[in-house]
């Protein structure tokens, strides 16, 4: 038995780098993607997955000890997501939608991977920030204190609309009050996948996330507006069972979810403190109608791409001229080289801009 235990140790030992290491290839290459290049990025992530595949070939048949069972069901579900995504990334080079789709798997995998990380450190590195890797922060989540922070999903099942995902750091300190973030997914997504592009980078600051999910395949930008009387009951919900920082409240969005966010926010009476939108557009109705007015003093972060094929570089350089002329407070990122892609890299300059580290709770 012995010998089994340490092949065992060893399997896991030997895939838990390299499915870690062939994730963050994936992130890359899906921020970086656009037509010209997907063939480098292909060679970049498939290099990494030959290697997770050979390791996670020798984990597979392994049997785990029923103590440690749900341990290595995460595990080996990660490692297969993962490799569904580095397929799904290899047929792009043919269909650019098929190396978009991959980052659905990829929030597969980490949605595995995360109840792992109080029980194995790389992972519960690869879910902080790299300036947050300290040993007492890695700790603060191992310990737990608070049985009711984590992931919880009310109706966000993925095949269920309007619902709403919810992420409470696990070291939430509930005597202090928290920022609050509530990202839209951009068309056709979902809420519980939006959730994975901004864990990361609300874990490390202890930032509570409220991730919804549209009533239909995207947001209500025309016609009558469904989607905003849920985003206000969710959070009115949240400020109700938490400590919510009232000050900063962040509405961002990507694409569709971007334009809707620049809608919403620019209300009278949003409750929204800041807005931030990642590859969207500003509607040309908010002009037309006298709403760009509500720009006035608000705090708005843009970020867009020189690449971006969906909506041109130069539409949001309209967009900051029109918001800048109405009197808004805003930040605009023109990233070069970005396609109509999710700036993840861009999320740690935006948090220092919505609570800068001075006044973090």
């Amino acid at each position: 038995m012995p010998a089994e235990d340490d092949k065992l140790a060893n399997a896991i030992t030997d895939v838990t780098p390299k499915l870690l290491m062939a994730m963050e290839a994936l992130e890359i290459a899906q921020r970086n993607l656009n037509p010209d290049n997907i063939q480098q990025l292909n060679s970049l992530v498939q290099n990494y997955q030959s290697e997770l595949s050979s390791a996670s070939a020798i984990l597979d048949p392994l049997e785990f000890p029923e103590a440690i069972s749900t341990l290595g069901d995460h595990l080996k579900q990660a490692c297969l997501y993962c490799l569904r995504a580095g397929e799904g990334f290899a047929k792009g080079q043919e269909d650019m939608l098929q190396a978009l789709r991959a980052s659905r798997a990829m929030c597969r995998a980490q949605e595995h991977l995360y109840p792992l990380a109080p029980l194995l450190t790389p992972i519960n590195e690869y879910f902080l920030e790299p300036e947050f890797r300290t040993k007492s922060m890695l700790q603060s989540f191992i310990e737990q204190p608070n049985p009711e922070c984590g992931i919880s999903h009310i109706g966000n099942e993925r095949d269920k609309r309007g619902g709403v995902s919810i992420y409470l750091p696990e070291n939430l300190d509930a005597s202090k009050p928290a920022p609050l973030i509530m990202p839209l997914h951009g068309g056709t997504g979902h809420g519980s996948d939006m959730l994975w592009s901004w864990l990361r980078e609300a874990r490390s600051r202890g930032y509570i996330i409220i991730s919804p999910t549209s009533q239909g395949d995207t947001w209500s930008m025309m016609g009558d507006d469904i989607d905003a009387p849920f985003l206000s009951k969710y959070l009115e919900l949240a400020g109700q069972q938490f400590n919510i920082d009232p000050t900063r409240i962040l509405l961002a969005g990507m694409s569709d979810g971007a334009t809707y966010a620049l809608q919403t926010g620019l209300r009278p009476a949003s409750p929204f403190t800041h807005i931030a939108a990642f590859s969207g557009v500003l509607d040309p109705l908010i002009s037309i109608n006298g709403q760009i007015v509500h720009a006035k003093n608000r705090k708005i972060y843009l970020v867009h791409g020189t690449r971006d094929w969906m909506f041109p570089i130069d539409m949001a350089r309209m967009a900051d001229t029109q918001l800048k002329a109405a009197g808004a407070d805003i930040t605009f990122r023109e990233i070069t080289d970005l396609s109509h892609n999710f700036a993840r890299a861009e999320l740690p300059r935006l948090l220092d801009w919505f609570s800068p580290p001075g006044d973090a709770p």
